[in-house]
């Protein structure tokens, strides 16, 4: 509205300007030679407008003749750089949305139409590695390393291209140079980090953790944690090195000019081993081997403090091992006694039960071991506690219990272990061996350690462990009818209470008249028949013996576990008919 009044007042203003010079009177008079021109004031302001009009006219007639060429050549430059920008975004949204096709089908467009070798190299970079093509993808990354824009952002590419195809070394190398030109750069220090790991030099990640803390890149709690986890496997592969029975073993066997002796290695194995154990008390294996170190430094009384100091934080097995074999030469009861203190630093953990259980089997005090494995042996105990009750009831003489129990080990669930990303593993080290992943490691039962899924409750248990151990007694076969020769009767005899059947006395002398023929009774009539203790039983030479009875317990008949060499025999379960039965 305020834009139109202004055109009207500037129209209204020439159009008063000009009839006010079209109504002015006077003229005027231009003389050339002997001509006089003569002209209105409104004619001649109208010649001057003309020949304004016609200079301009000219003046771009001239300058389209002039730089025509050039214009031509830039319309068709900036047209073409138009559609190579729009390439490039088509490129860019096809690789946000993981069209790998598309997305290098417009790379290589952007490419002939753009000047722009970053951008167009970093399109054909992403669109190959998304299309799958590695090789593509990496050549695209090594020419954007000659562009100083585009240098950080190659060796990315090119550290994933590296790990990718599982050239550590090559990995390794694009992260240190990456670190090296911006140590403020993430991505590098994790790359180089985690390569140092994963190769087990841990020293040289130990020198890239320190860089990265004074850069600011960690958390202090965390780096104290990596540092304590690396400290950690450089103590186990010191004290590695001296178990080498290659090594050397005293200061007179080093080479000339290098090397360490065992002392120096032990020592600076303890250092390390204490230090991760100051910066992370609650991981297991430092304290383990801190303590191991330090008894075999001379200090078992330090080694037991720093044993107890962690058995009050996390028990664990690893810890148990090493504070049994603190004092080799010490007696069991005593051993036993010392198990009851350490478990008294944290008396509900499974891993405190089972210590003083293992001391207490080493003293012979069975029944205070059964007392502390009660609680965790039904109704689905671990392998290891089968294997502990399995050794109490050995140690009580109770075979048939010692039988039952191992037979539950080996359907019993796994204890726990160290488990990360699908492996498991009875020994700890910083990094996971199948994937690479750092302080990744974590002491539990692993997945496939549950209860199963059909059993839902203790006595199914107990019936599908008594399946397992127990085979079914065999049906014996009928004899054939046969004929016997009648005799004399024999004398009553005991019953014989193995095979539930009187004892034969032996025969009597008969007479040599021949004998009748008499057929014998079917097998399932003399079978079904009650056996007296005082019932006569012939017996004479040639004739069959009846039947023995089927036995009432078929642990007595068939066992699924062979026979151990210490083992009396059947009558050696008399006394646990009972507790058989109801298992």
């Amino acid at each position: 509205m305020i834009r139109g009044l202004w055109y009207f007042l500037i129209v209204a203003v020439i159009a008063a300007v000009t009839a006010g010079i079209a109504s002015a009177p006077g003229e005027i008079v231009a003389t050339v030679g002997d001509t006089q021109i003569a002209l209105s004031v409104a004619a001649a302001l109208g010649l001057v407008a003309l020949l304004i009009g016609l200079a301009i006219f000219s003046e771009r007639i001239i300058s389209f003749v002039l730089h025509g060429p050039g214009n031509v050549v830039n319309f068709w430059r900036t047209r073409k750089e138009v559609r190579g920008y729009e390439a490039l975004s088509r490129g860019l949204l096809a690789v946000a949305s993981g069209d790998g096709q598309s997305a290098l089908t417009y790379a290589h467009k952007a490419d002939k139409l753009l000047d722009k070798p970053a951008l167009t190299l970093l399109l054909s970079a992403q669109a190959a590695k998304l299309a799958g093509d590695e090789a593509e993808s990496g050549r695209a990354f090594r020419a954007m390393l000659a562009a100083p824009e585009t240098h950080a952002l190659a060796l990315k590419g090119l550290y994933e291209h590296a790990m990718v195809a599982g050239d550590l070394e090559q990995a390794h190398t694009h992260a240190a140079r990456a670190l090296d030109a911006s140590p403020a750069t993430p991505w590098a220090f994790e790359g180089k980090f985690a390569i140092e790991a994963r190769q087990e030099n841990y020293a040289a990640a130990l020198e890239t953790l320190d860089k990265a803390l004074g850069q600011g890149l960690l958390e202090r709690t965390d780096a104290r944690r990596r540092r304590a986890v690396l400290l950690t496997g450089l103590a186990q592969q010191e004290a590695a090195r001296i178990a080498e029975p290659q090594g050397p073993r005293d200061e007179e066997d080093l080479p000339e000019g290098g090397g360490k002796s065992v002392a120096a290695i032990r020592a600076q194995a303890l250092r390390h081993a204490i230090e991760a154990r100051d910066l992370a008390p609650d991981l297991v294996p430092a304290a383990a081997l801190a303590a191991r170190l330090v008894f075999e430094d001379g200090r078992a009384r330090r080694a037991q403090k720093i044993i107890e100091d962690g058995w009050a934080r996390a028990p664990h097995p690893e810890l148990a091992g090493v504070f049994m074999n603190l004092f080799p030469d010490e007696a069991a009861e005593q051993r036993y006694k010392r198990a009851r203190v350490l478990a008294s630093r944290n008396p509900d953990h499974v891993e405190s039960r089972v210590l003083v259980a293992r001391s207490a089997i080493a003293a012979r005090r069975f029944d205070d071991a059964r007392a502390q494995l009660a609680s965790y042996a039904e109704p689905f105990p671990t392998r290891r506690i089968c294997l502990l009750m399995a050794e109490i009831s050995e140690g009580m003489g109770d075979m048939g219990g010692t039988r039952e129990w191992l037979s539950r080990s080996v359907k019993a669930p796994a204890d726990a272990q160290w488990v990360a990303d699908g492996y498991r593993t009875p020994d700890w080290s910083p990094v996971v061996p199948t994937t690479g992943a750092f302080d990744r490691l974590e002491w539990r039962a692993p997945t496939d350690a549950v209860m199963p899924a059909r059993v839902s409750s203790t006595e199914e248990a107990m019936a599908q462990m008594g399946e397992a151990v127990v085979l079914p007694a065999p049906v014996p076969a009928a004899p054939e009818p046969r004929v016997v020769s009648p005799v004399a009767p024999a004398v009553d005899a005991p019953m014989d209470r193995k095979t539930t059947s009187p004892a034969v006395a032996p025969a009597a002398p008969v007479a040599p008249a021949a004998p009748a023929p008499m057929k014998a009774a079917p097998a399932a009539a003399a079978s079904s028949a009650p056996v007296s203790p005082s019932a006569p039983v012939s017996s004479a030479p040639g004739a069959v013996p009846a039947q023995a009875a089927v036995l009432d317990d078929i642990h007595e008949e068939i066992d699924f576990m062979p026979r151990r060499p210490d083992d009396p025999g059947p009558d050696a379960f008399d006394e646990d008919d009972e507790r058989r039965s109801s298992w």
